[in-house]
């Protein structure tokens, strides 16, 4: 699909990923991505509710190769039920949120478990639900807990520091937070239900907003991350519409992505060994309704198209990292080229 973007140079480069439901090289249903400061890239696979022997997080990087894995579904130490999100400290220990559980669980960057704590209820320091993670340069861990509508913010061995926001549409307000990002003095949350990015300081300050148009294709609809490039652009993963909008630094909507995947590496390894699937896909043809609106069953249908994104992330070489949930894979674009 014809990219028409104002402001910004933003070019498909390739993909990472394949389906792989009960572990080895590939992903089941993404949820979350991470890149430690070796630039190893952790892909957290949430799997499904009636088949959980793909959970697990994938250690690889953005140039196809694999390291390994760990964690698997449970509830005993080490294990994980519902993930939901990444976020590394400054000595590279990974922390993953769990909603149903409603637990943080800490591993090392080799995949050893260190500890976890959380506590499930509405009071100061404790949570429910809770999505996205993000950690600032301090070492705070910053929590959008969904269910209570407000972020939190504890140090690192699960200690309260302070809280903001109640259940609302107001400034300052949310309705099921779920993707959280630091950027320096700025924290961004993804105000999922609001369909809107929120912006405030460290102590919880409101500062901007942006997503609410009244030109339904600058709209966000149902937002669940948000990242920044080196020119403080905004690049938003709505969930609802399929595809990443692109805002730039005054929050003046530039166009979005709808995704251009082609195979992967690990894709093309598979049907090389596998010829009769590679016939097949070759042969297929799907079916598209031309009167076909929704943008959900558009992606379905388009291979190459987002379905289902949940996350995205910029990297210091300013690569934009799109993890596309239900394809089980991460579309990698190259910004500014």
């Amino acid at each position: 699909m014809k990219k028409l973007l104002k402001n910004v140079k933003v070019n498909y480069s390739h993909s990472v990923g394949f389906t792989a439901d009960v572990g080895g090289r590939g992903f089941h249903l993404p949820r979350d991505l991470a890149l430690n400061s070796e630039n190893k890239l952790y892909v957290l696979s949430r799997s499904g509710a009636f088949h959980t022997a793909g959970l697990r997080i994938t250690i690889c990087d953005i140039e196809n190769n694999y390291y390994s894995e760990f964690s698997k579904f449970g509830k005993n130490p080490g294990e994980l039920y519902w993930p939901c999100s990444l976020a590394f400290d400054s000595e590279d220990n990974l922390y993953v949120s769990d909603e149903y559980t409603n637990l943080i669980s800490i591993f090392d960057k080799d995949g050893n478990f260190i500890n976890r704590w959380g506590c499930k209820g509405q009071k100061n320091g404790e949570i429910n639900f809770p999505s996205g993670i993000a950690i600032d340069d301090n070492d705070n861990l910053y929590i959008a807990d969904n269910m209570n509508d407000r972020i939190q913010v504890f140090t690192l061995k699960g200690d309260f520091i302070r809280s903001w926001g109640k259940e609302g549409n107001n400034e300052g307000e949310f309705n099921k937070p779920w993707g959280i990002k630091v950027y320096g003095d700025k924290i961004l949350v993804a105000d999922w239900r609001n369909a809107r990015i929120q912006i405030f300081d460290k102590d919880g300050k409101f500062l901007a907003k942006f997503g609410e148009s009244e030109k339904e294709e600058e709209n966000l609809f149902r937002p669940s991350d948000v990242a920044i490039d080196k020119n403080n652009f905004y690049y938003v993963c709505d969930w609802g519409k399929q595809r990443v909008q692109i805002y730039d630094d005054k929050f003046k909507f530039c166009g979005f992505l709808r995704g251009e995947s082609t195979l992967s590496e690990w894709a093309k390894d598979y049907l090389d060994a596998n010829n009769d699937e590679r016939l097949a896909r070759e042969s297929f043809v799907p079916l598209i309704p031309v009167d076909e609106v929704d943008p959900h069953e558009k992606s379905a249908r388009i291979e190459s198209y987002f379905w289902d994104p949940t996350s995205l992330i910029v990297d210091n070489n300013q690569n934009l990292l799109v993890l596309d949930s239900n394809r089980n894979r991460v579309q990698i674009y190259k910004i500014g080229e």
